[in-house]
C-alpha cells in the first residue's frame, strides 16, 4: 500500500478555546446492536489525536428524519465545530446520509471532497461508490464519510492538514495563511 502525500499530522497550535467535535455513526445494525461501531471510535480517537474536544460517539439508524434531525442539533441548537459522520454514504437504497444532509447545508467544500476521491482510488479502485461529502452549516463543519474504518482512516489523513484550518476560517478566526 502507498504512504498518502496528506499524511502529515497536525495539532492545534493557538490560545483560541479547543474546537469541539461530535462523531455520528449512521448504521442501523450498530444502532440496533447487531454490530459494534468500530468506525466512530476510530474517527474520534483521530480528532482527539489533534487536539479537539471530543464527545462521546452517539449511533444512530439509516433514517433520514434522524440523520437530519441530528444535523440540526448540533449544528443549529448545541452547536459543534466540526459533525463528522460515518456510514451510511455507500450506494445501497438504505445509505441515505447524503440524502438527508446535503440540503441542510449552506456551502460545500468539494475540492477537499476531490481530494478525498482522488486519495482513495489510489487505495482501492471502489472508493469512487463512497458518497462523501464536505461542508458547513452555519459555523459547523459537516462531513460525511464511508463506514468502514479504512475508508475513515485514510479520509481523515487527507482531511487533517487542512481541518484545523477549515474550522478556524468557519469560525471566523482569521488565522495567517
Amino acid at each position: 500500500m502507498m504512504k498518502s502525500p496528506y499524511s502529515q499530522h497536525v495539532m492545534m497550535q493557538s490560545n483560541d478555546p479547543p474546537f469541539t467535535a461530535q462523531v455520528v455513526t449512521v448504521s442501523t445494525r450498530c444502532a440496533q446492536g447487531e454490530q459494534d461501531d468500530q468506525s466512530g471510535p476510530l474517527a474520534s480517537a483521530q480528532l482527539a489525536g489533534m487536539g479537539m474536544q471530543i464527545s462521546p460517539v452517539i449511533v444512530i439508524p439509516d433514517d433520514r428524519l434522524k440523520i437530519a434531525q441530528t444535523v440540526l442539533r448540533f449544528s443549529d441548537l448545541e452547536p459543534v465545530s466540526l459533525l463528522l459522520f460515518t456510514g451510511g454514504t455507500g450506494p445501497t437504497p438504505d445509505d441515505l446520509t447524503p440524502e438527508a444532509i446535503l440540503p441542510l447545508l449552506d456551502r460545500r467544500y468539494e475540492g477537499i471532497e476531490a481530494a478525498i476521491h482522488a486519495d482513495g482510488r489510489r487505495i482501492t479502485p471502489k472508493a469512487p461508490l463512497s458518497r462523501i461529502a464536505v461542508g458547513a452549516r452555519g459555523q459547523s463543519v459537516i462531513v460525511f464519510l464511508p463506514g468502514s474504518p479504512s475508508g475513515v482512516k485514510d479520509a481523515l489523513t487527507v482531511l487533517q492538514p487542512l481541518l484545523l484550518h477549515l474550522l478556524s476560517l468557519t469560525q471566523g478566526r482569521h488565522d495567517p495563511h
